[in-house]
C-alpha cells in the first residue's frame, strides 16, 4: 500500500481499538487513533499503546484525537470503527460529513448487522466488516491484555465481491501481524453471525451472574445454560441460511472453554454504568429468531431481558425503552 492508502483512522481506544491500532502502527507511521474519553486519549498520547498477554507490543500512533470532528483535518483512506455497537447511532450521522468521498469504512465490532447500519450512511461499495477472532481486556492503568488470538480474522465487503483496495487492506493487516483473511460479503456475514453466537453464550450469562467465563464453562449447570444459548443461536443461524456443520456445537464449546478466568466486557459495562451491546448480540438473535415459528429463543429472551433490566436499574436505560421484540415475545 502507498502512503496515502496507509492513512488509517481507528475510532475507539478500548480493547479492540487498542489492539488493532497497536498492530497497525508496526506496519505504518500513518495511524490515527480517535478516543473520545479524554483521560484515555491523553494516556495514549503520553504513553503510547501497550498490549500484553499473548503478545508484547508498544506502539505510538501518529496522531491521537479526542473527538471524531477533528478527523476533518486529516485526509484518511480508511476508517476502522472499533467502538461499542450502540454508539453507531450517535456518531455515524456526524462521521459521514467528516471524511472525503471514497473513504472505506470498516466495522471492527461485535454483533450482527453493524455493517448494514454503516451502509445506511456510506456507499455500500465503500463499507466492509471484520469478524474479530481475538479477545482481551483493560489491565491496570494503561495496558490492554490480549487473552487470545485464534487467527485469522476475516474481512469482507458489505455487498458483492471484495474490491482491489480491500485486498490491499488485508495485505496491510497481515504485514502488521494482525493475520486476516479476505472473504465474500456472504461469508463475512456468516462468520460475524458465528462470532455473535459465541458472544451470546457467555457475555450476558456472566454479566448477570458475576462469574468468570472460565467458571461458566466449568460449572455443570452454567455450561448447560451456555450450551442452550449456543443451540438457539445456531438454530437461528440455520433459519437465516448460515450453516456451520454437524460439529458446530462442539466447536463453539471448545472455543469458549479456552476463555480465561475473567469477566466479560458486558459485566464491566454494567459496573461502569455504561450501555451494553446486548441488543446486537442476544437481542439480535431474539429479533431474528422470532421471525420463524419453529425456532426457540427462550433462553436468549431471558438473558436479553435480564441485561436490559440491569441497564434500567443502573439508570442507563429508561423503563419505557424496551425493544419491541421483547414485547412481541410475550404475545
Amino acid at each position: 500500500m502507498d502512503q496515502d492508502a496507509q492513512a488509517i483512522a481507528v475510532i475507539g481506544g478500548g480493547t479492540v481499538g487498542s489492539i488493532t491500532a497497536a498492530y497497525l502502527c508496526k506496519a505504518s507511521p500513518h495511524v490515527i487513533v480517535v478516543e473520545q474519553k479524554e483521560e484515555r486519549a491523553a494516556q495514549i498520547r503520553e504513553q503510547g499503546l501497550h498490549i500484553t498477554g499473548k503478545v508484547n507490543i508498544t506502539s505510538r500512533p501518529a496522531v491521537v484525537l479526542s473527538s471524531i470532528e477533528e478527523l476533518k483535518n486529516y485526509p484518511v483512506k480508511t476508517v476502522l470503527i472499533c467502538t461499542k455497537t450502540w454508539s453507531l447511532k450517535t456518531f455515524l450521522p456526524v462521521l459521514v460529513h467528516l471524511v472525503k468521498p471514497g473513504t472505506t469504512v470498516v466495522s471492527v465490532q461485535n454483533g450482527i448487522g453493524t455493517e448494514d447500519e454503516i451502509g445506511q450512511y456510506f456507499p455500500p461499495a465503500n463499507v466492509a466488516r471484520v469478524a474479530v477472532n481475538f479477545a482481551g481486556g483493560k489491565e491496570g492503568s494503561d495496558a490492554v491484555t490480549m487473552h487470545w488470538f485464534h487467527a485469522p480474522n476475516f474481512l469482507g465487503p458489505l455487498e458483492g465481491e471484495a474490491s482491489p483496495y480491500l485486498q490491499q487492506l488485508v495485505e496491510f493487516f497481515n504485514s502488521s501481524g494482525l493475520t486476516t483473511q479476505l472473504v465474500t460479503s456472504h461469508e463475512i456475514k456468516r462468520r460475524s453471525f458465528f462470532k455473535t453466537v459465541l458472544n451470546s453464550a457467555l457475555n450476558a450469562l456472566c454479566a448477570t451472574s458475576g462469574i468468570t467465563m472460565k467458571q461458566a464453562m466449568t460449572y455443570r449447570h452454567t455450561l448447560s445454560l451456555a450450551t442452550l444459548l449456543i443451540r438457539e443461536g445456531l438454530s437461528v443461524a440455520s433459519a437465516v441460511g448460515y450453516h456451520y456443520g454437524e460439529s458446530a456445537l462442539d466447536i463453539c464449546r471448545n472455543y469458549l472453554s479456552q476463555g480465561g478466568d475473567h469477566l466479560p466486557s458486558m459485566w464491566t459495562d454494567l459496573q461502569q454504568k455504561s450501555p451494553t451491546e446486548i441488543e446486537y448480540i442476544n437481542g439480535k438473535i431474539v429479533k431474528l429468531g422470532l421471525m420463524f415459528q419453529h425456532v426457540n429463543v427462550d433462553a436468549n429472551i431471558f438473558f436479553t431481558s435480564m441485561i436490559i433490566t440491569e441497564e434500567i436499574k443502573a439508570g442507563i436505560r429508561k423503563p419505557e425503552d424496551i425493544p419491541s421484540y421483547l414485547n412481541q415475545s410475550l404475545l
